[in-house]
């Protein structure tokens, strides 16, 4: 059973806990002499959370601010207690100062929650070096948990950005597309949009350049909802609503901003309760990772219970589901692999899974698309360790293995992984494909990622789905619906359920499934298609239609 909750939550996080705000920000005090803007990261560089670095477009230089204002203005350091539904589940800080040529800032963010009985803690850290004119010069990531690290750089040159990432002994280097000329780093992002205000506007779109999701931009619309105060360290604050959407946090999220910029409180709905971060000194702010106090829930709390219990899953060849949004609307279901759906009036989903029906053949396209066949942080496939699993798992086959027909290829790949990872466990991290196959631990979603890598190497295109799938039993409870990952197969035309999670011999997929998102997981553990199941996290219900028992 999966992470996939916490995943979710921790890209909610990262996403809106360290937005620039949209007003002006009071010169606080003079920073120390800055590092070298050439200088490369090191060990010590910050080790825990994603910036987050709005662009407004057009592009605006912030260039015209005398060096004087530029040091006093942006050398300021912001810590926040991240909490959801209530409960303490961590901090955040952002810190800016000036170096030569520009600004750099970092973001820190960790969580801690639990997961049943275990307990996981994430931590990451971002940091973006921006020049006068607020382009981005040189980035760094890190990603910590369940004893995996995973740490990025990135640097700017004339025809694109050189990415290197290293994920415990493995380091792999490539060349990325060059960024949108309107992204702006933080520092600029922040002036363009004081300008916004200034001119009275009460609505703009920002152009997001955040390394926690890459070196992609993000486009994100920005609102004014009204003036409000909130308690700040028990003492009242007259301050702006804000409220920014975009592809990562659809339903939007909700931020409160003080007249002299600074972000007083960040909060967004989730299924499982409302998630924020509130202004806070950095004492308040580390007692909320306190590891003597009991951590939040969210496992468990996202299980979705379904009207009537289905019994002997294993055995059905079909199985229709009603699925319901409990309030706002929900993301549709695909109709992927062995998934029908229909969408009915009222704006519920009929979905079944059926295992006679043959998938729909899907564009010609889509078989030669890289996205589903390159080696990425999440699915390295050219890995030697992977590369070596994929060998083995046709050793017991009679006769040329080079003859076998691919969907025999992908039972036997399936096979190998469910062999493979013999220590099943809650307690890891988002492992790459090569960091399980030296492991041999994870959960579904190194089972998901391992195969998904098996099946590139093997030049079979293959993609993560994600979604629930039906327990009898599991942690404590009875009769559920779970959050899962499992792998997709393009095989003559169409995609193909494998779940390496049922073990080596057997079915190699039930209908127990119901798919919400697809993704070729090209980035790492933060992919934005798990933001996108976050408006059906604790806002589902299922009524089974056929199929029970």
């Amino acid at each position: 059973m999966p992470r996939l909750t916490v995943i979710i939550l921790y890209v909610v996080a990262a996403t809106f806990l360290s937005r620039v705000g949209v007003a002006s920000q009071t010169p606080t005090s003079t920073a120390t002499a800055p590092a070298s803007a050439t200088q490369t990261p090191t060990a010590t560089a910050p080790t825990i959370a994603p910036t987050i670095a709005p662009a407004i477009t057009p592009a605006t230089s912030i260039a015209t601010a005398k060096p004087s204002e530029q040091t006093l203005a942006y050398a300021v350091e912001r810590w926040y207690v991240i909490s959801l539904k209530d409960i303490p589940a961590g901090w955040s800080s952002m810190k800016t100062k000036p170096i030569d040529g520009g600004f750099r800032t970092e973001s820190q963010t960790r969580l801690r929650m639990a997961r049943e009985k275990q307990i996981l803690g994430m931590s990451t850290t971002a940091w973006i070096e921006e020049d006068n004119e607020g382009h981005m010069l040189r980035a760094g990531q890190s990603q910590t948990g369940g004893g995996v690290s995973v740490r990025v750089y990135w640097e700017k040159f004339e025809n694109g950005v050189r990415e290197r990432r290293t994920q415990g002994a493995t380091v792999t280097e490539r060349v990325l597309p060059a960024i949108d000329k309107d992204a702006l780093a933080p520092v600029a992002a922040l002036r363009a949009a004081q300008a916004a205000k200034a001119q009275g506007k009460t609505e703009f779109t920002l152009l997001i350049l955040d390394p926690a999701q890459g070196m992609k931009p993000e486009s994100v619309r920005w609102q004014k909802i009204d003036a409000t105060s909130v308690m700040i360290q028990n003492k009242s604050v007259e301050c702006e609503r804000w409220k920014s959407t975009g592809p990562l946090i659809a339903a939007g999220s909700e931020e409160c901003i003080a007249a002299n910029g600074e972000i007083l409180r960040s909060q967004v709905p989730t299924g499982l309760g409302v998630m924020q971060s509130v202004m806070c000194d950095e004492t308040t702010a580390m007692a909320a990772i306190d590891v003597a106090k009991p951590p939040v829930e969210v496992m468990v709390a996202s299980f979705v219970k379904a009207d009537r219990p289905l019994v002997g899953v294993s055995a059905k060849r079909s199985i229709t589901l009603l699925v319901k949004s409990k309030n706002s609307p929900i993301m549709p279901p695909p109709q992927e692999g062995f998934q029908r759906v229909k969408r009915n009036p009222d704006g519920s989903f009929l979905v079944t899974v059926n295992l006679d029906v043959p998938a729909d053949p899907s564009p010609a396209i889509v078989g030669s698309d890289v996205a589903f066949m390159e080696s990425s942080p999440m699915i390295d496939w050219n890995d030697p360790a992977v590369l070596a699993l994929k060998k083995s798992a046709f050793v017991k086959w009679s006769g040329d293995p080079a003859a076998i027909d691919p969907l025999t290829r992908c039972k036997l790949l399936r096979a190998a992984v469910a062999n493979h990872i013999t220590n099943q466990n809650l307690g890891s991290a988002f492992a790459s494909a090569s960091e399980t196959a030296r492991t041999k631990s994870g959960d579904c979603t190194e089972h998901a990622v391992l195969l998904a890598a098996l099946l590139r190497a093997d030049g079979i295109p293959s993609r993560v789905a994600a979604g629930l799938v039906w327990a009898e039993f599991f942690a404590g409870e009875t009769n559920v619906f779970a959050w899962h990952l499992w792998t997709q197969a393009f095989i003559d035309g169409r995609w193909v359920d494998l779940d390496s999670t049922l073990g080596p011999s057997g079915n190699t997929f039930h209908a127990g499934h119901l798919l919400l998102a697809v993704t070729p997981l090209s980035e790492a553990a933060s992919d934005p298609a798990w933001a996108s199941l976050l408006s059906s996290m604790g806002n589902i219900s299922i009524e089974v239609i056929d199929g029970a028992n």
